[in-house]
């Protein structure tokens, strides 16, 4: 019996995430001076340190959307929510700098029409 054979009919296939993988470029590896200077430009508090060491493509990343909000909007959300179902996931001080970068970002950059509340 197959796997296919076991799945329910208009059931997705799992999906083999690895064989989308590139190869790492110098980005993936090293943050960029566009990374950098994000980094430089975030208040001491919310600048997350340790998320740029482990994970600088994602840094360098951020520094491409940065100005764009409905796009950043979009990347914390995949960062912040397991949608594969597979991943390991990042570790609570990274999780953590996510989250505090992520509320700064809706702070600092909120273009979003103001509403009776805000008053």
């Amino acid at each position: 019996m197959t796997i296919a054979s076991t799945m329910k009919p208009g059931a997705a296939m799992p999906v083999d995430y690895s064989k989308r993988r590139h190869q790492p470029e110098k980005d993936d590896l090293e943050l960029s001076a566009a990374g950098q200077a994000l980094l430089a430009s975030i208040e001491e508090s919310a600048r997350p340190k340790e998320l740029a060491t482990a994970f600088p493509r994602i840094v360098n990343h951020m520094a491409k959307l940065w100005k764009m909000p409905r796009e950043m909007d979009r990347y914390f959300g995949e960062l912040l929510t397991d949608t594969r179902g597979k991943r390991k996931g990042f570790s609570l001080n990274i999780l953590m700098e996510l989250s505090t970068l992520n509320d700064y970002y809706k702070i600092k950059m909120r273009t979003d029409k103001r509403d009776i509340w805000d008053s």
